[in-house]
């Protein structure tokens, strides 16, 4: 399908208008919350499966992807840097194994990825185009 140069200009400005990244980072950090109270959670059960290490990162990407609308990775890496804070804060909450502490990557990489919104092909036809144009 082949669109106008008009209409992709205006979708590469509907997507920067409806990016908000401050708003995910305050979102971000809102999300923080609830995600620690899994923790909580996760020590009044008495055990843990290790991948339930990925839940309270994915909350918090959630909570960003939501409210800020972000697409471009250097928006989002806040929000990865909170969910890695929030993976480090429920290790010592839950006294786990210092090993575990090594999942902080994989915990950022969860809350980044988490966080970005899904494109309309439009949208990444305009950031495609846009590409091509500043080569």
């Amino acid at each position: 399908m082949r669109y106008s140069k008009e209409e992709m200009i205006a979708a590469l400005d509907e997507i920067n208008k409806n990016q908000k990244p401050g708003l995910a980072i305050a979102a971000s950090l809102v999300g923080a919350i609830p995600a620690i109270a899994i923790y909580f959670f996760f020590a009044q059960m008495g055990g843990l499966l290790y991948v339930f290490l990925a839940l309270p990162p994915a909350i918090v990407g959630f909570f960003a992807r939501y409210v800020g609308r972000t697409y471009q990775s250097k928006h989002r890496i806040p929000v990865g840097v909170v969910g890695a804070i929030v993976h480090i804060t429920g290790c010592i909450l839950l006294g786990l194994n210092p090993l575990i502490y090594v999942l902080t990557p994989v915990a950022f990489g969860i809350a980044m990825s988490v966080a970005k919104i899904k494109l309309e092909y439009i949208h990444e036809l305009a950031l495609d185009q846009k590409g091509l144009e500043n080569n």
